[in-house]
């Protein structure tokens, strides 16, 4: 005859034990597809422009053209935006790493790679030749332009300034350019003919300059100014010369009321010669030029 053996419960510790340890397993094994937290994404800001050549073989001007409408998005993700019509961007959720971008238009098919921190913004430059997409640090490059306000049309959301270099400067503005007195964002409306400003801006496909930024300066016209630098030409019979100073060229005009000194000594007009160094303190004019209310010959 058998025998027959009573089944013992298993101790409730146990029970427990195999319990938990079945309930792990699967747990571990779904850890590998934990998907990607915003810690592990980050920002690329920047500006899309047309290369050097475009697709027709044909040379382009030196201040780059920034291109609208241009779907970037970061490939094999759903996220995406479009650039503005200064063919600036702005893009969150980017895989950190050495994600790929694309570039496309109707007209435009093109990708490369970015550099990105997690948690962090990324300022880049796309310059867009062919089917190729050369991304450079760096979010603006374009045109820098500087000098004073000669005009203001605040209907027209433009404004004219006096650069040296480049002569009078149309500037259009839209509701994506940064007006910055300071670290304050102030509106068009505050500035003001006389005002020195400085600009960044991209040149669109009419020709027309699109500011990304205007930097309100401190100078206005009848304001003092000094100027300190060294005379590089002369004009005897306007009675006016100019200086070459740490941050460019001044124009500087005299007439009745100028005095003239050099150290140690008095002097006068005809002393202003190529070459010597000067400190002029005079009163900014409409035009942009110095009237000297006192020069002084350095050397």
């Amino acid at each position: 005859m058998r025998s027959v053996h009573p089944r013992i419960p298993l101790p409730y510790f146990l029970v427990a034990a195999i319990a938990s340890t079945i309930l792990f397993v699967p747990a571990c094994s779904d850890s590998k597809s934990s998907p990607t937290g915003p810690s592990s994404t980050g920002t690329v800001s920047g500006t899309v422009i047309l290369g050097a050549s475009s697709t027709t073989g044909m040379a382009r001007e030196a201040m780059p053209i920034g291109l609208a409408g241009v779907t970037v998005k970061a490939a094999g993700t759903d996220r995406s935006t479009m650039t503005d019509v200064s063919g600036q961007f702005t893009l969150t959720g980017v895989p950190a790493g050495d994600p790929e971008l694309d570039f496309d238009r109707s007209d435009i098919h093109a990708s490369g790679h970015v550099a990105v921190m997690a948690g962090a913004m990324t300022q880049i430059t796309v310059a867009i030749t062919g089917s190729r997409a050369d991304i450079v640090a760096g979010g603006h490059s374009g045109a820098e332009i500087e000098g004073l306000v000669s005009a203001i049309d605040g209907t027209g959301g433009t404004l004219t300034v006096l650069d040296q270099r480049l002569g009078a400067v149309v500037v259009h503005t839209n509701s994506a350019t940064m007006i910055l007195n300071g670290s304050a964002q102030i509106p068009l409306s505050q500035i003001v003919i006389g005002n020195r400003v400085h600009v960044k801006a991209l040149t669109q496909p009419d020709g027309t300059m699109l500011a990304t930024e205007i930097l309100l300066q401190s100078d206005k016209v009848g304001g003092n100014r000094e100027v300190q630098g060294s005379v590089t030409t002369v004009d005897q019979a306007a009675k006016s010369f100019v200086v070459q100073t740490e941050s460019g060229t001044a124009a500087v005009i005299t007439d009745g009321t100028t005095t003239f000194r050099r150290r140690g000594g008095s002097a006068t007009f005809s002393d202003i010669v190529a070459g010597v160094n000067v400190d002029v303190v005079g009163i900014l004019q409409a035009d942009g030029t110095v009237l000297a209310k006192k020069v002084t010959i350095e050397s």
